[in-house]
């Protein structure tokens, strides 16, 4: 009791206050570390928060990129089998052009030019055409009613009209053509065509007449009869060979009895043949 007495009595004004005030330098201290040390535990959080975003901002960058890669992978698998698919669909092309028979005229020809038989073609003629001698071709069959079946490679050709009378205006100098048509793997997609004649303009052999025909048929018949002469020549030159050869084959000696008369070996030999001696 005595100790704690004195120790209380140790305990002025001036000393207490410096006691406190030491206390609170220490508080203030301690309380300086302890700031130190959390903003360094938030700057460390911070900076491995912004690890962690930099972390996700790469781990979404590689998803993006593994998800473009997968689109892509996507997208070429779709175009090969789109192109395995349109490599196997028929593919009907509609065209004018000169004749390969006779360049004189424009042909208009519906082909089949793919690897499959297109079926249910419907060939549909958007402007009007009408040939210079009236016919209506975008009333005809071939574009009114469907064809069945065109087997690949299957052409068919329709007399458009003379060389020079599109560029005369008497007939259409662009047609517009749109095709529909069924494949083996179900309705082919619709094929527009837009045909334009005046790049031929000026390119067009002349057509062919009447006369021209004649002459190709003169030459011709000349042709057959040069083939006849020459045909009849061996044949008869052939003929003499054969007959030389045959009566140089009958005639052995002067005194061959091939070419005497029948009853001539009963009279005996002839006066004047000879067999080496003199005739009795």
């Amino acid at each position: 009791m005595d100790a704690f007495a004195s120790l209380l009595g140790w305990f002025n004004t001036d000393r207490t206050t410096l006691v406190v005030a030491v206390l609170a330098l220490g508080g203030i201290v301690y309380a300086a570390q302890s700031a130190s040390a959390a903003r360094k535990q938030a700057k460390s959080a911070k900076d491995q928060a912004e690890r962690a975003k930099e972390q996700v901002e790469l781990g979404n960058q590689q998803v993006d990129l593994l998800m473009r890669q997968v689109r892509q992978a996507e997208a070429v698998e779709a175009a090969t089998q789109q192109a395995r698919r349109e490599s196997l669909q028929p593919n009907v092309l509609v065209d004018i052009a000169p004749g390969v028979n006779d360049p004189g005229v424009f042909v208009l020809s519906i082909s089949n030019i793919g690897a499959s038989v297109a079926r249910n073609v419907r060939v549909k003629a958007l402007d009007e055409m009408t040939r210079s001698d009236g016919l209506k071709l975008h009333e005809l069959t071939v574009f009114t009613e469907p064809i069945s079946a065109m087997p690949p490679g299957q052409t068919r050709q329709f007399f458009y009209d003379v060389g020079f009378q599109p560029f005369k205006g008497n007939s259409p100098l662009r047609c517009r053509f749109k095709v529909d048509c069924d494949g083996p793997f179900g309705l082919v997609e619709t094929a527009s065509y837009d045909l334009d004649l005046t790049p031929y303009q000026g390119a067009w052999a002349a057509p062919t007449t009447l006369h021209s025909v004649v002459q190709q048929i003169q030459k011709a018949v000349s042709s057959l009869d040069s083939i006849g002469q020459a045909i009849r020549s061996d044949h008869g030159a052939s003929r003499d060979i054969l007959v030389r050869e045959m009566v140089q084959s009958t005639q052995f000696e002067d005194n061959a009895t091939t070419w005497r008369p029948a009853d001539e070996g009963q009279r005996g030999p002839l006066p004047n043949a000879t067999h080496g001696e003199e005739a009795p």
